[in-house]
């Protein structure tokens, strides 16, 4: 897989997983604020936000340092779909698979 490539799944990635533990953070901060009002709902959905932001950022960090492209592609679709910049992020990501991939099939033909 190409150097830039990685370097973005990676960067992505973390930038994920951080994200998903300030979500967490955040449903716990929630609740507590909240809670003393005498609401209790909300914190559930920041914690679900969090959870989903750590395993799609595992999928970033994985497909980066692990050079697999199945979770890179998965993670570029999903955050193509759901992440307000990461269309053009994971439009560039993408480019770049098949970049890559066309060296890759180039070689096996010669």
């Amino acid at each position: 897989m190409n150097m830039f490539l990685r370097v973005l799944l990676g960067l992505g990635g973390v930038l994920t997983v951080l994200s998903g533990i300030l979500f967490i953070g955040g449903g716990e901060l929630f609740n507590s604020v909240f809670a003393s009002e005498g609401i209790n709902a909300g914190g559930a959905l920041f914690s679900a936000f969090g959870v989903a932001g750590l395993v799609i950022g595992g999928l970033g960090c994985w497909g980066a340092f692990g050079d697999k492209k199945l979770p890179a592609g998965i993670f570029c679709a999903i955050t193509l779909l759901f992440w307000p910049i990461g269309t053009l992020y994971a439009v560039v990501c993408i480019t770049l698979m098949f970049v890559g991939n066309k060296d890759a099939a180039d070689t096996v033909k010669s």
